[in-house]
């Protein structure tokens, strides 16, 4: 940044793809990654559930209302790097481990529900079983040592967050779904030289925020925001409420 020359963050935020009253994709501009942002995005009375990697700043210590929850394929990314090194050694306890997560996707990919009440007896009845076998797997690893270590420590410090998902239907396995709102971020960054200062970051974060929430509600978005900037030159006050892009008369002009 020009301002101070610091690292700088993006913060990205989006709704549960499941059982959500809207689907949001949120970024927010900080100059820190301390926890405390989290209250400056939702609030420091927010009571739900926000599903994040194992980074020690987000914790209850800060926010004792708040319920964390964790992602699986951020525990299993540790492993999968073991089991690249050891690819040479033949089989390895990280491919072992990387076997058994792979039947805890895989079964919660296929199951076939209608209701948060259904989806939440099948996870406990067929996608517990499997990850009971991934934490009595890597508990019985004798004398793990470095990286190995490290990958079992940290996925058994995320274990309760882990199997919250056992209580709420609503929480996702993993955290992809905010991966893949990030990723047109990313592919665009060395393109947004305007956003060298702060104001030029919120600005941006105010964009993405805009966009990537009118693609996860199916509009068309060129003609989405033209249509709202051309309200905003109108000599007439504009509500908020009939612009966002759940609200129906825009679903009906702009849905893909």
């Amino acid at each position: 940044m020009e301002d101070n020359g610091s690292n700088s963050y993006f913060w990205a935020l989006r709704t549960t793809k499941e059982f959500n009253q809207h689907d949001i994709a949120l970024f927010h501009y900080s100059d820190t990654r301390s926890g405390k942002v989290i209250g400056e995005i939702i609030g420091d009375d927010y009571k739900g559930t926000i599903i994040c990697d194992g980074y020690g700043g987000y914790s209850n210590n800060r926010f004792p209302k708040l319920s964390f929850g964790t992602c699986l394929v951020h525990i299993r990314r540790e492993f999968a790097e073991l089991a690249k090194i050891a690819s040479e050694f033949g089989t390895s306890k990280a491919k072992q481990v990387l076997k058994l997560m792979g039947g805890v996707f895989h079964t919660e990919k296929n199951l076939k529900y209608d209701s948060e009440a259904e989806k939440l007896a099948l996870r406990n009845q067929l996608v517990k079983p499997k990850l009971d076998m991934v934490y009595d797997f890597i508990t019985k690893i004798e004398n793990p040592m470095g990286k190995l270590k490290r990958a079992i420590n940290n996925a058994l410090r995320l274990k309760d967050r882990l199997y919250k998902i056992f209580d709420n239907a609503q929480l996702p396995l993993d955290n992809n779904p905010v991966e893949q709102s990030i990723r047109p971020t990313t592919l665009v960054r060395k393109n947004s030289l305007f956003a060298t200062s702060k104001n030029g970051a919120k600005t941006n974060a105010m964009i993405y925020t805009i966009i990537q929430t009118a693609k996860l509600n199916n509009l068309r978005i060129f003609d989405y925001l033209k249509y709202v900037f051309d309200q905003y030159t109108k000599r007439v006050a504009v509500k908020v409420e009939d612009l966002l892009p759940w609200n129906q008369e825009i679903q009906t002009k702009f849905h893909v």
